[in-house]
């Protein structure tokens, strides 16, 4: 075991680029060297999808990744989201903890689905959990506006903390994430970074994720550059999936290849990553391998195959089931959502669902990166 161990953990580098200390706690929490019967499980998992993914082959395959709504609401309401707009709910701590207890092979969990997450106030109680407990690699988005005491998110056990930000122009923040007040997202984006660096610690990996649209394109580079000189470690652009005028509209390619020029241009001194784009970027080319690797489990019990927003999709419509984490029923339930997952799966490339053929991500054109490159 301590040899497969060691493998993975080469791997993890050398697919990632990232730092030994990183790719340490990587590997530690997705194939934990203190239960190899989990680590094993986890492997045979990640091959098996693979194959789903590749070859369109029907295998039964476990979510990799989760990502659970553990608060409905935000103090923001920002135009491509519209949170704002819920009733603010949380997910009791007693109900995160038995749904994650059902996927063990799942070992990424991401914190938030529509709502702003540090509006719980179990939230980094639950990352510990995730975290320790169920040995899984924990991401949240954040608006950054209502951040907890710094060392307790450092000492948290969170992998990744993100902090939404598409523009540092103060004008166009408070038209695009209404409600919000950019000098108070940067404020807190900075008190973070210091926090960390004087802890002497590289996790959490502290990112800047923007929505890329045409009317952002212009503050791309400066999001670049402003996340440089505060520090953090890596800038993610995802485009936007749907008009939200007047001030957001769906990027075109000739915006792509202006961002994917940016990428190259400050590549030895940030990590910029790009998402969501048909026309290449860091997500995998070929058919949407989301479907076959996650779930997305809302604040309601709702379970979908993918992240993809509601906007583009009716969630009756797409639902694949409801769980009940307070009842006695879940495991009964869970493996329903999983017969029809693997039906879902199975079907997705020949007979797509109208929200697979709407997402840019249902078919990704292959080498794109490569010809803008030449």
């Amino acid at each position: 075991m301590a040899n497969f161990f060691h493998i993975a953990l080469f791997i993890i580098r050398k697919l990632f680029l990232i730092d030994f200390e990183r790719a340490l706690f990587i590997a530690s929490q997705i194939f934990p060297p203190s239960q190899p019967e989990l680590s094993l499980r986890r492997m045979k998992n990640f091959f098996l999808t693979y194959f789903v993914w590749k070859f369109g082959v029907k295998l039964p395959v476990k979510p990799i990744v989760l990502q659970i709504e553990s608060v409905r609401g935000c103090n923001f309401n920002c135009v491509m989201c519209r949170a704002g707009q819920f009733e603010t709910r949380t997910m009791k701590f007693e109900e995160f903890k038995k749904i994650i207890s059902e996927f063990p092979e799942a070992c990424v969990v991401i914190m938030n689905f529509a709502g702003e997450p540090f509006l719980s106030k179990d939230l980094l109680r639950m990352v510990r959990y995730a975290s320790d407990e169920r040995k899984m690699l924990v991401t949240t988005f954040s608006n950054f506006s209502i951040l907890p005491d710094p060392g307790k998110v450092i000492e948290s056990g969170l992998y990744e903390i993100i902090a939404s930000i598409d523009t540092f122009d103060r004008e166009k923040f408070s038209r695009i994430r209404e409600k919000g007040n950019l000098d108070v997202v940067v404020e807190n984006l900075k008190r973070l970074v210091l926090e960390r660096k004087v802890r002497g610690k590289k996790i959490p990996v502290i990112s800047i994720s923007a929505v890329f649209s045409r009317g952002t394109r212009e503050d791309a580079e400066g999001i670049i550059e402003n996340a440089i000189k505060i520090g953090v470690d890596r800038v993610k652009f995802q485009r936007l999936f749907f008009s939200a005028p007047p001030h957001l509209h769906i990027p075109t390619k000739d915006d792509f290849v202006h961002l994917f020029y940016l990428k190259q241009k400050y590549r030895n001194k940030i990590d910029v990553r790009i998402y969501n784009f048909e026309w290449g970027g860091d997500s995998m080319p070929g058919f949407c391998y989301l479907a076959s690797s996650m779930l997305t489990i809302d604040l309601f019990g709702n379970v979908f195959p993918c992240c993809t927003p509601y906007a583009i999709f009716e969630p009756h419509k797409s639902s694949l089931g409801i769980i009940h984490p307070s009842e006695q029923r879940l495991s009964e339930e869970v493996s329903d959502i999983l017969r029809r997952r693997a039906e879902f799966i199975s079907k997705m490339r020949n007979a797509p669902p109208e929200f697979c053929r709407l997402c840019p991500l249902f078919k990704r054109e292959k080498w794109a990166n490569q010809k803008i490159k030449n």
